[in-house]
């Protein structure tokens, strides 16, 4: 692991599963951090990749996910390689100033906050709409893996 602290953002992970990045090389120069947003928004794009179908074909089917656990089971332990940061009050109510300052969609905003609340100094991510806010958050955006 490396010394400095870094921010993961789903799309780095989404990359990563599809062989465009290795996280491991990542983990070697940052400690890698996530939170359930991004556990959320990779575990969906995940199963929709593993079962070709959509949200809500899933959730009207769940034993197309149940087929699913094995594969389901490697992802999870993925996430294993992230110290997990938790959401709470505090981070809410941060993450609604930068949605009302930055215009920020909410899961991009609880990232953001999820950051600034812990000290994370280094966002990474392909997400060109934190480029704005962590500049004046003093959190670099780490966008060319």
């Amino acid at each position: 692991m490396g010394d400095l602290k870094a921010f993961v953002d789903s799309n780095v992970i989404i990359n990563h599963l599809e062989g465009k990045l290795d996280l491991s090389e990542i983990r070697n120069k940052y400690t890698l951090h996530s939170n359930a947003i991004v556990f959320s928004e990779v575990f969906m794009v995940y199963l929709k990749a593993i079962t070709g179908k959509k949200s809500y074909e899933l959730k009207k089917n769940p034993e197309l996910i149940i087929e699913k656990k094995d594969e389901l089971e490697e992802l999870f332990m993925l996430f294993e390689i992230f110290e997990e940061l938790e959401m709470n009050k505090e981070v809410r109510n941060l993450a609604y100033e930068f949605v009302k300052k930055y215009g920020l969609l909410p899961n991009d905003a609880l990232i953001l906050a999820t950051c600034k609340f812990y000290g994370i100094k280094h966002l990474i991510s392909f997400d060109g709409d934190f480029e704005r806010a962590c500049k004046e958050e003093d959190i670099e955006l780490i966008d060319n893996i």
